[in-house]
């Protein structure tokens, strides 16, 4: 990890690997193109002159930015026929995969299609969202875009969706102006609807999505009225009717079991967020060695320590492998865990300049105790102590649990990777940090 307070990233590996699982043909403004869905995390390349970065996986999601050509992408993810991508910025992003390999197309052409038996017109390319007209057969419409059964269409000067099995496409074109997404109407309260009341200060998105746009914030306790449930998403209506999405693991409903806080380690939930993994090395020896096989070994030796004492340990990966950062925070939120502690190495810009070990924390309020409890309990090692301090880390700054994250050591620093790779070490860190955790909870 950087002292930037960002991770440090090797460069791109190219790994081409991909497994490809499909193909299909869509057909998108004047030309049809050729699209594919691959199997596993990957690296793509891309061929366009320009890409739009959008905020989520359809035209209609706000652009982020662009990408040119030969942009590395690492591939975290896909939906349809998008890509969930890393960006060099560490932002997450997603790019439509027929563009990887083709120009751009316009939006602001379409081709005119005949509507063969009526149509309900939804706001988005998903049965389950709210239909805001019909087309009666016969009727023209004039299609922007087709993605397999859901084709969306420039309606009114809005950016709509309805199954691609009611339409016949033709090879006419028509020029329109841009189209924007509906605004979401807020729907009557369904009978017995349940509420539930937000755990933190909670963002209410236009879609179920942590990408989505955020069309309000509510206030930690605010009870929501729940319209349906997708997945790890409550589709919600706030008190002055605006509509939209929180994420499940954020509110409690009424009859959700709570959580005790525990008073004591074998009663305790923790998770262990081995940092980096996969494709993402992390920081790098001067020997070449990887951070991330550094703090997969230091976290298995914590929860051997762990699970001696009767706590429950869940790993955010127990494997060399890729895990998003934004899914980190989410693993500790769901197990409603009393302690969430990431692991990592630290890096200086030049070799042997920096030295020692740090514990970071985020929320005063709700971390500062457990880094305080870990870092006295750290005291002693063979490395510096550079003691607590403020880190603006996603990991920790998008947790709703107590959180910390641990840099033991320089990676780069030859006397401090000679500890970072030792056994030795690292069962002294494990045996300091159940230490730490049977005080924090003995202070609550």
């Amino acid at each position: 990890m950087s002292r930037t307070g960002r991770p440090f990233y090797a460069k791109t590996i190219s790994i081409k690997k991909w497994a490809l699982i499909g193909a299909l043909s869509l057909t998108f403004g004047l030309a049809a193109v050729s699209t594919s869905v691959f199997a596993a995390n990957n690296e793509i390349t891309v061929k366009a002159d320009t890409v739009t970065v959008r905020m989520g996986p359809g035209l209609t999601y706000a652009a982020m930015g662009e990408v040119k050509q030969g942009t590395a992408l690492d591939v975290i993810g896909h939906r349809n026929a998008w890509y969930k991508v890393r960006l060099a910025s560490n932002q997450i992003g997603w790019v439509p995969s027929w563009l990887i390999d083709h120009n751009d197309a316009s939006t602001t052409s379409a081709k005119i299609a005949t509507v063969t038996k009526q149509a309900s017109i939804y706001a988005y390319a998903d049965a389950k969202s709210q239909v805001i007209g019909t087309l009666e057969s016969g009727a023209t419409a004039n299609v922007i875009y087709q993605d397999g059964d859901w084709s969306q269409l420039n309606y009114n000067h809005q950016a709509v969706w309805v199954k691609s099995n009611t339409l016949k496409v033709s090879d006419q074109t028509v020029t329109l102006t841009p189209a924007t997404q509906i605004a979401i109407k807020a729907d009557p309260k369904p009978k017995n609807a349940i509420l539930v009341t937000t755990r933190i200060d909670t963002n209410v998105r236009e879609a179920a999505g942590m990408n989505a746009k955020v069309i309000t914030q509510v206030k930690k306790g605010t009870k929501l009225t729940v319209l349906s449930q997708s997945n790890d998403w409550y589709r919600v209506q706030t008190a002055d009717d605006k509509v939209g999405y929180v994420a499940s693991w954020t509110a409690d409903t009424p009859n959700s079991a709570k959580a005790k806080a525990a008073t004591k380690l074998s009663e305790a939930t923790i998770v262990l967020d081995p940092g980096h993994g996969g494709t993402d090395v992390g920081a790098l020896s001067q020997s070449g060695k990887y951070e991330k096989t550094y703090t997969l070994a230091t976290a298995q030796r914590i929860a051997a320590k762990l699970k001696d004492a009767g706590a429950n340990v869940i790993f955010t990966r127990s494997t060399d492998t890729f895990v998003d950062l934004a899914s980190r925070p989410i693993k500790a939120a769901k197990a409603h865990a009393d302690a969430f502690i990431s692991i990592h190495f630290d890096s200086s810009p030049e070799a042997n300049s920096a030295t020692g070990f740090t514990t970071y924390y985020y929320d005063n309020s709700k971390d500062y105790q457990l880094a305080s409890d870990l870092s006295a309990s750290l005291k002693g090692l063979p490395l510096d102590d550079r003691g607590v301090a403020f880190g603006n880390f996603e990991v920790l700054r998008e947790n709703t649990q107590p959180s910390v994250l641990l840099e033991m050591g320089y990676i780069n620093n030859s006397k401090d990777f000679k500890s970072i790779s030792s056994p030795q070490y690292q069962e002294e860190v494990a045996d300091r940090v159940a230490k730490g955790l049977s005080n924090y909870f003995k202070d609550k």
